[in-house]
This record gives structure tokens, C-alpha cells and sequence, in this order.
């Protein structure tokens, strides 16, 4: 019985955590616009991406590009119709963020 209750001690403990909401403190990983003005949008075209590392532990650093304009020179994407970024966090220690440039 007291093995049960440790487990669900745990268990409780790390679910409140990891939370169920977008921005746990283990691990996050979400995807959104940078730009919610879609009214006039294609789908249709190219796609490409960077991504900045990022370590914050007693000091802070950063390393890469994620310079829409670059992201569009490097893969060929003269018009841009619309640009998304990807936020990966563990532990709030390690962050990478993504930015996916879409156009033609």
C-alpha cells in the first residue's frame, strides 16, 4: 500500500510537470505562425527552414541564423507567402526554435 502511494505520488508529480498545457517544464515541443494575416494566402510552393541552438545554464548561448530573408535566399524562395516557427524546449535548458519560410 505504501508503494502505491509513492507511485502516485510520483506520477502526480511528474504530470504536473510535464503540465498539458503548450509550455511544460520537461519537455516542449509546438509549432505556430509568426504572421496570423492569412487572408489572401497560397499553399501552393517552396518550403525551407534554419534553426538557432540555444543553452541557457549559468551562461547564455545562441549559435545560427534564423533571418527570414536568408532562410528564402538559401532555398531559392523569392516571394514569401507565409512563415511558421517551431519552439522545441527540455527542461528550459536546451531550446531550439525553427523557422519554416514557405513561398515560391
Amino acid at each position: 500500500m505504501k508503494r502505491l502511494y509513492i507511485y502516485l505520488f510520483l506520477m502526480s508529480g511528474i504530470l504536473l510537470l510535464a503540465s498539458c498545457s503548450p509550455y511544460g517544464i520537461l519537455y516542449t515541443h509546438i509549432k505556430e505562425p509568426l504572421d496570423t494575416n492569412m487572408s489572401q494566402t497560397s499553399v501552393n510552393g517552396n518550403n525551407g527552414h534554419s534553426d538557432i541552438k540555444h543553452i541557457q545554464f549559468y551562461v547564455d548561448v545562441m549559435w545560427d541564423s534564423n533571418a527570414i530573408g536568408d532562410i528564402a535566399k538559401e532555398h531559392g524562395i523569392e516571394t514569401i507567402y507565409y512563415t511558421d516557427i517551431e519552439t522545441l524546449s527540455v527542461l528550459s535548458i536546451w531550446n531550439q526554435y525553427t523557422v519554416h519560410v514557405y513561398g515560391k
